[in-house]
């Protein structure tokens, strides 16, 4: 795959009527829940502050800011461009086409089903408003977590999950399967992913939480003592832990531009910069218009926008929660520190609350992420210091060396009430894959999968998950409000007590 290397980053500015009225979010995160008492203190961090950067006029630095509150920042800024550059552009749709499949949207489902269509000999359609991998799987964490905890969603699956749970114990390694059999370059390391405590009662709360499920799925956790904790992670701070050794990381903008890569040699047709604009009905076919009025005539369309829905399909839009989140990436970490800070290289989680989900990629680079402060998501400085000090925390002899900051960026993450993705079914022929919660990077790829073989043998009815009708949620900024109004300012307010 050609990749074109990025420019500077831009300056970052300094200083059907069924709605769903419940609200949860896993009981607010679960286990994070009794920190929001604690937002009331100080403003948590989150004072209007703001600073307009010399020669920047208002306009321009409302404009800046709203590009990372809406979690559209081009994607030229996040860390996953940073390496290896921004794939090329596919060009726009600009004649009239027959297929048998248009895929709307180019992200990490959307791609997957595509490359999957064309394996089995589908004639497919992508049609991308940017450019493959411009969402949310050019711009999350990089966490391949091959597990779902909450088995409680499987009771209404007409098998109670019997068909999926064969799916995932054989390919929860998708993303690595893929990366390997297409020759994919995105640091794609299955190397654990390792969730890190401090008590023997949260490790003993954690692992019984995570057995049941983890059996179901084919998973294998290992328990890891105070030693071993040392010998993985380079830190004494944290005593307990339990590893999921199938885990790992993954570049996911890499991944997808090579899964869109993959699909366009095997056959797939792909287009950037082109916004469905209507849907119609023409017999047994659909008919998708573009914004320059050319059309593709097909029997199927699945939109695959995640957070990023589009008005052609409102019910999408209005079924989920959508919440801004960010990442960043620091430079290559000193040579003296490479060894010192994670030396297996696993995936970090923090139990009970990951305000630090925490990796270390290929090019020996810190990728850590959260959701922004409310009043100022467009700093990246004030981000980057939270971190760094959960960080010199955590491993004291960073205090000695430079830890610098790279790059920082934003997106919008799409969470339902259930933990599991929605698989919608419009109309006859209209679907929707998307809402991956914090599992797209298995799960968009693994149900892309699943799909495209259901389409294939026009069984849908066998798919190893439900179809459901988009339900509508109400108020569906609430979620975002108390996590980043009241949780995550909490949750750093106690990294610094101490209690975190």
């Amino acid at each position: 795959m050609n990749i074109r290397k990025t420019g500077d980053l831009p300056v970052v500015i300094k200083a059907d009527n069924g709605v769903d009225d419940s609200l949860t979010r896993r009981d607010i995160l679960r286990n994070g829940g009794y920190l929001m008492m604690g937002s009331a203190l100080a403003g948590c961090g989150n004072a209007a502050d703001t600073e307009v950067a010399s020669g920047t006029t208002v306009q321009e630095h409302q404009a800046t800011e709203d590009l990372y509150e809406q979690g559209s920042v081009p994607i030229a800024n996040s860390g996953w461009t940073q390496t290896l550059g921004v794939a090329p552009d596919y060009p726009a749709l600009e004649q009239d086409l027959t297929a048998d499949v248009v895929v709307v949207g180019a992200g990490l489902a959307g791609s997957s089903l595509a490359l999957h269509l064309t394996e089995l000999g589908l004639s497919t359609v992508v049609l991308e408003m940017h450019q493959p991998g411009w969402g949310a799987s050019g711009r999350n964490a990089g966490h391949v977590l091959p597990l779902l905890r909450d088995m409680s969603v499987f009771e209404s699956f007409p098998d109670q999950g019997r068909a999926f749970f064969e799916l995932f114990r054989e390919h929860h390694g998708i993303p690595f399967e893929i990366a390997q059999r297409y020759n994919i370059d995105c640091d794609a390391t299955q190397s654990g992913y390792l969730n890190a405590m401090t008590s023997q009662s949260a490790f003993e709360k954690f692992h019984a939480a995570s057995t049941q499920p983890a059996d179901k799925l084919g998973q294998n956790l290992e328990s890891v003592d105070a030693p071993a904790m040392l010998a993985m992670t380079g830190s004494n701070y944290y005593s307990h832990g339990v590893l999921y050794p199938t885990g790992g990381r993954i570049n996911p903008y890499l991944f997808t531009a090579g899964m869109s890569a993959a699909a366009r040699a095997q056959g797939a047709r792909i287009f950037g910069d082109t916004e469905v604009t209507s849907l119609s009905q023409n017999g047994d076919d659909w008919r998708v218009r573009v914004q320059n009025g050319s059309t593709v005539r097909c029997k199927r369309v699945v939109f695959c926008t995640n957070a990023y829905a589009t008005d052609v399909v409102p019910e999408l839009r209005q079924s989920c929660y959508p919440m801004t989140a960010y990442a960043l990436s620091s430079g290559p970490l000193p040579h003296e520190l490479r060894d010192q800070i994670m030396p297996s290289r696993a995936t970090l989680a923090q139990v009970p609350f990951d305000l630090n989900p925490f990796l270390i990629d290929g090019h020996d680079r810190i990728i850590t992420a959260s959701m922004p402060s409310r009043s100022k998501p467009w700093d990246a400085d004030w981000h980057f210091q939270q971190h760094l000090a959960w960080i010199h925390r955590t491993w004291p002899v960073t205090r000695e060396f430079p830890i610098k900051l790279q790059a920082y960026w934003t997106g919008k993450v799409a969470m339902r009430q259930q933990e599991f993705p929605g698989m919608y079914e419009l109309r006859p022929g209209i679907y929707g894959l998307m809402h991956f919660n914090a599992w797209g990077n298995v799960m968009a790829p693994l149900m892309g999968r699943a799909l495209a073989t259901a389409i294939a043998r026009d069984r849908l009815d066998q798919l190893p998950f439900p179809i459901e009708r988009p339900q509508a949620v109400s108020n569906p900024g609430k979620q975002e409000f108390l996590i980043r109004s009241l949780m995550i300012p909490a949750a750093r307010i106690a990294q610094r007590l101490g209690i975190l």
